[in-house]
């Protein structure tokens, strides 16, 4: 079962760009990534929500596949607060940042270091939360 769950550094691949065609939530996770890198270039409102509303689906699409692929454990396992295809979007949306303030700030800025060390941070809430699904210590929040 640990195989059906990406790890970080593959969620960080297809962020990338790279190696993520062969599974359907590395997919949708490189999608995410397109699209906030298109948000923060874009300033109409209605074309704002239109990704955010393609995003909500693809967060939805991740969900739909989490629970067809993860049997659901709930003998003692905790809920978490939300579920993986929010979390791949917040992933996502920090690569998409972190990315960006290099390319802004340069990368030995403040700003830079922050951004990815909030990334980081995300990287190992994620290592972590995989972890516990799949070793049955927590459970992801229907949809």
């Amino acid at each position: 079962m640990s195989g059906v769950l990406p790890t970080a550094p593959q969620l960080l691949c297809a962020f990338q760009g790279r190696r993520f065609q062969d599974r359907e939530l590395l997919r949708s996770a490189h999608a995410l990534a397109e699209l906030h890198e298109r948000r923060a270039q874009v300033r109409d409102a209605a074309l704002i929500a239109e990704i955010d509303c393609r995003r909500g689906e693809l967060v939805d699409d991740i969900n739909d596949w989490i629970v067809a692929e993860i049997p659901v454990n709930r003998a003692g396992a905790s809920l978490h607060t939300e579920s993986l295809g929010a979390v791949v979007d917040r992933m996502a949306r920090s690569w998409v940042d972190a990315n960006q303030a290099i390319d802004l700030d340069g990368a030995r800025s403040d700003s830079t270091h922050k951004h990815w060390y909030h990334l980081a941070e995300l990287v190992d809430g994620y290592t972590d939360l995989v972890t516990d699904v799949i070793g049955g210590r927590r459970r992801l929040p229907e949809q």
